[in-house]
């Protein structure tokens, strides 16, 4: 669990003056609290004796404790599959087939990620993305980009208005032309994180667009200018981070969607269908 995980969690149970801490992290994460105890006071108009009453509240021991955690989750950030080939070994049980280890780690972490949502989040993403009178774009990286077709194709199939936009770094410069205020990007960056992505989500912002960013437990700075952030897990056994979470979110979305617009959508799919349906096998 990050530190953010555990800020997410605790908010509720916070004394206010602990919930600015908290605030102040989250809007800039992790960097806020990378200096001292003071530093991170002031950015939140606290003492540092209240920053170590934080650290406690979280479940750590002090500050540097946190600030250790805040450390190494920096190094996680930028881990690749072939830095993480030696620990995705180590994490095999040995005492069952590799498949079993596979699927216990892959399907939990991704039900744990997906349940510890903020359900007000996954009801503010919906409620964009069912809004008639917004146009919705969806993108991602060179990884990533595959989940943004995906969650495009099937909204497109229950709303007008939706379209999608291949690798970031090729449709940068026309995002920002064409940006509009009313707009709404879903934009997936998951580690590590490409930086034509985070620029697109950055030049879509300074427009007006809102952002909902679907991340990992390290957040992708898109979040920095996201309105919404949903964050998935991206653990597994092997040296490849697993997309299963990202995926099964945006089935959600779109199902979420689905309800929310009711008649309005299933008319679409009808359409949908009686369009595409040369195409089908019978």
């Amino acid at each position: 669990m990050t530190v953010a995980d555990r800020v997410r969690r605790d908010m509720s149970s916070l004394s206010p003056r602990e919930k600015l801490l908290a605030r102040a992290l989250l809007s800039d994460y992790p960097s806020a609290a990378l200096g001292t105890s003071s530093d991170f006071g002031r950015a939140a108009n606290v003492s540092a004796a209240t920053v170590v009453r934080f650290a406690r509240s979280l479940g750590y021991g002090g500050f540097s404790e946190l600030q250790a955690g805040l450390v190494a989750e920096l190094s996680e950030r930028a881990a690749s599959p072939v830095s993480q080939y030696g620990e995705s070994t180590d994490r095999r049980t040995g005492s069952r087939h590799w498949f079993d280890d596979a699927v216990a780690v892959t399907v939990g972490e991704a039900a744990r990620s997906l349940e510890a949502i903020p359900k007000a989040d996954i009801d503010a993403a919906v409620a964009l993305l069912s809004d008639p009178k917004r146009r919705v774009c969806v993108l991602g990286g060179r990884y990533s980009g595959f989940i943004a077709r995906y969650l495009a194709f099937h909204l497109q199939q229950v709303r007008p208005g939706v379209s999608t936009l291949d690798d970031a770094m090729n449709t940068g410069s026309s995002l920002a032309i064409d940006a509009r205020r009313r707009d709404v990007a879903v934009i997936f960056d998951l580690r590590r994180y490409q930086s034509s992505t985070v620029e697109a989500a950055v030049a879509l912002s300074a427009k007006g667009t809102t952002i909902i960013c679907v991340t990992d437990e390290w957040l992708s700075p898109v979040a920095d200018v996201a309105t919404v952030t949903l964050t998935t897990s991206v653990a597994s056994v092997g040296p490849f981070d697993s997309a299963a979470a990202a995926f099964v979110l945006a089935e959600l979305l779109v199902d979420g969607v689905l309800q929310s617009l009711g008649q309005k959508a299933l008319r679409r799919m009808e359409k949908w269908e009686q369009s595409s349906g040369e195409d089908v096998l019978t």
